[in-house]
């Protein structure tokens, strides 16, 4: 996403020409904006500039950049919201789908080291809560004004339930219900089920087509360590996996045009 790392850029050196305690009004703001994950970010991004583009004429003027949002600052940006388009659905797989893939991978290749171990349900909740606290993130956002409105407090239980909630529920059922763990020969056709998963991904979701081409890769990998014994090279092999998945973990496709708002 180098272009839209290019806006925030250029729009974080803006914000550094709002002086005094009104940069960290506007700082407030900007973050808040920035913090609704379910907007399109190229069109949040060039809300924030025409945003400050009018802030900084203002302040060069001499008024109050706080004049602009009256005493509720989180409706007036809710308001600024409003008018911006939705994130389009490959834009949230790409974002949150390699924190749904890392952990699964990483406790697999784990198991490439020692056979015995057992894969269990509860070993992927610490990148879900992760994953989660991202998405919650997103609907607390609201507590950076110091308001405790109605709004507020909804957005922030629902972040709870998820962060801390969702994952506790999740163990509950796997360890008292289903009992759920994966053995080495178990986990060979889920890996191949995910290859194919991805592949079926990158075919619906062509623009963003080599993050789910590199996933698909590394589960083909995972499962081809399965088969071997115990070894130097499987421990080796296995490194080498954990690294090409962190790498895929980082790696954000750049948005092509229909995400992108002229």
């Amino acid at each position: 996403m180098k272009k839209l790392n290019q806006m925030r850029m250029a729009n974080d050196q803006q914000l550094k020409q709002i002086h005094g305690t009104d940069y960290a009004y506007t700082e407030t703001v900007v973050i808040y904006l920035r913090g609704a994950l379910r907007k399109n970010p190229y069109a949040v991004e060039h809300a924030i500039s025409d945003l400050l583009t009018t802030l900084i004429d203002a302040q060069t003027a001499g008024r109050k950049v706080s004049t602009f949002f009256g005493d509720d600052p989180e409706t007036a940006a809710d308001n600024i919201l409003k008018e911006l388009p939705p994130a389009p659905l490959d834009y949230f797989v790409s974002l949150f789908w390699p924190f749904a893939m890392f952990p699964m991978i990483d406790g697999i290749l784990m198991m490439v080291v020692d056979h015995e171990t057992r894969l269990l349900l509860t070993d992927f909740f610490p990148m879900l809560i992760v994953s989660l606290g991202l998405f919650g993130i997103s609907f607390g956002r609201g507590i950076s004004f110091n308001r405790l409105s109605r709004k507020t407090i909804r957005r922030v239980l629902i972040s709870l339930f998820l962060i801390v909630g969702l994952p506790l529920l999740i163990g509950y059922v796997s360890n008292h219900v289903f009992n759920l763990s994966f053995s080495s020969t178990t986990l060979i056709p889920i890996c191949g089920g995910f290859v194919f998963l991805n592949l079926g991904l990158a075919a619906c979701f062509r623009k963003n087509a080599l993050l789910f081409l590199g996933w698909s890769a590394i589960w083909a990998f995972t499962a081809a360590t399965l088969f071997l014994p115990i070894s130097e090279l499987s421990v080796g092999l296995a490194i080498v996996g954990l690294g090409a998945c962190l790498l895929l973990l980082f790696y954000r496709p750049e948005s092509q045009s229909h995400l992108e708002v002229s």
